[in-house]
């Protein structure tokens, strides 16, 4: 099998996975119309958390395999096949395969974010722990405790930025949960000049873990 070497030195795209740098496309592309096994070995992004492996064992289908990850460390795989020895067809199969990897990713997520502000402002951030574990604080390295993120001084860990009115706090803390775990459909919440919303657009559809009945899980529509 022939190991294109030019994936092998720093990043093998720049800001996705199929757009290679000059070396290492010239190289796939002498692969390709060689038609015979060849291999990228795993390489990454410059822009994104996510890295891709190219590969034919058997100079008929070619692989694809993407790694992602997030700031929580949060990781996915997505795989991919094609039998198209094209340079089109190879870009097309390395997005499904990174597609499959992000809802992989989205499925092993262990949080939801959750933005907050006025006036269209990012002015505050609000984490839900949604992992079956205790969790003592959030995966990763950007943030260090769940809830509010406000830490304007020693004592403002965890609680939240002091211009949110209390009741709106609570609103929100309560709507984030419940956004978290599938009991709204609503996109965001706004009370007064404030307004709450997911990171991601999706409704998330899974189990609340503080839903257990002593026979099993409930689910969303009550039923184990």
């Amino acid at each position: 099998m022939k190991v294109l070497d030019a994936f092998q030195h720093g990043d093998g795209a720049h800001c996705g996975l199929s757009d290679w740098y000059e070396e290492g496309e010239a190289q796939l592309r002498q692969a390709l119309e060689a038609h015979k096994p060849f291999d990228t070995g795993w390489y990454s992004s410059k822009k994104e958390i996510a890295s891709a492996r190219i590969w034919s064992e058997d100079g008929v289908t070619i692989k694809v395999e993407v790694r992602v990850s997030d700031d929580f460390d949060t990781e996915g795989l997505g795989y991919a096949s094609t039998e198209e020895w094209m340079v089109p067809r190879v870009v097309q199969t390395v997005s499904a395969a990174w597609e499959r990897a992000e809802t992989a990713r989205d499925d092993n997520q262990e949080y939801e974010g959750f933005r907050v502000g006025r006036d269209g402002r990012w002015e505050e951030t609000y984490l839900v722990n949604i992992g079956w574990g205790e969790n003592l604080s959030p995966p990763g390295d950007n943030y260090h405790w769940w809830g509010w993120q406000h830490d304007g001084d020693d004592e403002g860990q965890g609680r939240p930025h002091p211009d949110i009115p209390v009741k709106t706090v609570q609103a929100f803390e309560k709507w984030a949960h419940d956004w978290a775990y599938g009991r709204t459909e609503e996109k965001s919440l706004k009370i007064g000049e404030w307004q709450i919303t997911p990171w991601r657009d999706s409704i998330p559809m899974r189990e609340d873990p503080n839903d257990y009945a002593g026979m099993g899980w409930i689910g969303r529509d009550g039923q184990p």
